[in-house]
Parts: structure tokens; sequence; C-alpha cells
């Protein structure tokens, strides 16, 4: 089965953070949004100090291997919306949009959504998005049952 990637364990591969065993694996049949990318990109650029053009000569080498980019449609662009309207609450859910477009991208194709972050995690599990818990930067997972 494949994986849809949030922008967090495509980053972790990349830097080297706790989930990169854990996402290695999976990269030559897993995807990520073009979404998602534009925020991978960010954060190793702009919050790590990386060269750009190291970045985008890892993120081709990742696309050698295996990894697809996907293009951003109406019918996940609406889900995405949808998701977001629904499980965003400021303070107690708050889901980028970019991770929104993850767990739309995730429930389309019906496959594991990859994440670390635990407000995606439990957003997505509320909503039958099924997950392959990552550790973040403190080795710590989101829950994997939804809280009562």
């Amino acid at each position: 089965m494949s994986v849809v990637l949030d922008a967090y364990a495509v980053v972790a591969a990349l830097l080297g953070e706790p989930a990169r065993r854990e996402v290695e694996p999976h990269l030559s049949r897993a995807c990520i949004s073009a979404v998602n990318l534009v925020e991978v990109v960010d954060v190793c650029v702009r919050v790590h100090g990386n060269a750009q053009s190291t970045v985008s000569e890892r993120i081709d080498w990742l696309m050698a291997g295996g990894l697809e980019v996907v293009s951003l449609d109406t019918a996940v662009a609406v889900a995405a919306g949808a998701f977001r309207a629904r499980r965003y609450r400021k303070r107690e859910c708050e889901i980028s949009l970019g991770d929104s477009v993850a767990a739309a991208l995730a429930a389309a194709r019906g496959e594991l959504l990859a994440t670390a972050d635990p407000h995606l995690a439990n957003a997505a599990m509320a909503d039958g998005i099924r997950l392959l818990p990552l550790p973040d930067t403190r080795g710590r997972r989101p829950l994997t049952r939804p809280r009562s």
C-alpha cells in the first residue's frame, strides 16, 4: 500500500529527523501533494538554512527513487477545504491548509497518511483516515486512537 506523506515526513527524510528511518522505506511508493512540497522547500530553506539548489536536488533524487508529487485537482481541493472547515478549531485543532490537502489526498486514494502532527492525526482519524504515526523532532508520536 502507498502512503501519503505530509510535509514533515519529507523534511524528516531530507534533514535526518527522528522519523527518517520510518519514512525512508516508504519513499519509493509514497506520494506528496504539490501543496505540501511547497512547505517542504520553505521549511528546509527558510527555517533550516539549506541552499535552495541543494533542497531541489534532494527532491529530484526522491522523485527519481519513486516519490510521486501529486498536483492539486478540484475534487481534492474541495475535500481539503471541507476537511479543514469541519475539523479546524483555533488553539484546539489548528490544521494548516497544506495538512488539509494531505488528509484529503489520503482519503481520496484510500491510503495511509504519514504524519507526526497530533492535530492532523486526530482530525484525520475522526474522518476515518488511517495513519502511519511518525515521531516528531522530540520522538513523540501522535495518538493512534481517537480521544474520548
